[in-house]
């Protein structure tokens, strides 16, 4: 299969390495050419890239060069698309810039490839609503990290075909990934779980009832869950988890979803989440109030 990336930051870098590892050509695009030079680097030399696979004997130095062989970038986007079979959008959450990029893949790709959004929070139906072919645009939520997370949410726009529902769920299997189906509503079905327990954790540290630490504690010893709210928020970043909060505040106008003014400060302040990888983060929520890991 034929897999073209569309934005190469973090989730586009993750998505391309997995399916390179399981032998699907990829062709990822960026406008920022530094982006596509510094994804490679990424994939090959990242915390969760290709030469960590080897050190912990999942991969060999054969199969990794092989992966690496299978992805190849280009800042032209029509040329990325234009062969492809599957195209994921991993573009930054702004709906105006995802509107604008699936207008022009709907005109660059062939009739039969699915387009879909790597989106966590905004409305597939939206997203395609300016897009002649909208039956084939669905959106398919990765997790960071996506090399390890096995849940991919794929997510059923008003108009997306019931074909397309169908051959994306057999790609999410064929990668070793387990699909789950969401209805097109705000926040989906993960993020709106996940970012429920963040906001809650941040009104208790705003009153003071717990610290970081012991928020996060809480969450991992009594329900087993590997990471705790805040330490889950900084290695997706607390940039992209501002905008996840952002996006869902404007498309339901519920002020549960209005960001706490300790995450606006920190992300203003160039705490943008764990500094081994972010770079250029001063850290997390535990440097920015002083807490020991």
């Amino acid at each position: 299969m034929r897999v073209a990336i569309v934005g190469f930051g973090l989730m586009g870098r993750q998505i391309a390495q997995v399916f390179a590892q399981r032998g699907h050509d990829v062709k990822a695009t960026d406008t920022y050419l530094e982006a596509l030079k510094a994804g490679m680097l990424e994939i090959e030399d990242g915390p969760y890239g290709l030469k960590k696979a080897v050190a912990k004997g999942k991969l060999s130095m054969e199969e990794m060069q092989q992966a690496l062989t299978r992805i190849h970038t280009t800042s032209n986007m029509a040329e990325a698309c234009k062969d492809a079979d599957l195209v994921i959008e991993a573009a930054i959450e702004e709906l105006k810039l995802k509107r604008e990029l699936f207008n022009q893949l709907d005109s660059v790709t062939q009739a039969t490839t699915l387009l879909a959004s790597n989106t966590s929070t905004i409305s597939i139906t939206k997203i395609a609503e300016q897009a002649n072919h909208r039956q084939r645009i669905l959106g398919m939520h990765f997790f960071n990290p996506a090399q390890i997370s096995k849940l991919v949410e794929v997510v059923q726009g008003k108009e997306t075909s019931q074909d397309t529902l169908s051959s994306a769920l057999t790609i999410v299997r064929q990668i070793g990934k387990t699909p789950i189906i969401a209805k097109d509503e705000p926040g989906f079905v993960t993020n709106r779980l996940g970012l429920t327990l963040f906001m809650e954790a941040s009104r208790m540290l705003e009153d003071q009832v717990a610290s970081v630490r012991d928020i996060d504690d809480s969450m991992k010893l009594a329900y087993g869950h590997p990471m705790g709210p805040f330490e889950t928020a900084d290695l997706v970043g607390l940039d992209t988890r501002l905008r996840n909060l952002e996006s869902l505040y404007k498309t339901t106008g519920d002020t549960k979803w209005l960001p706490p003014k300790a995450l606006r400060e920190m992300v203003n302040h160039g705490y943008t989440g764990d500094q081994t990888r972010r770079n250029g983060s001063k850290g997390g929520y535990y440097e920015y109030f002083s807490i020991e890991r």
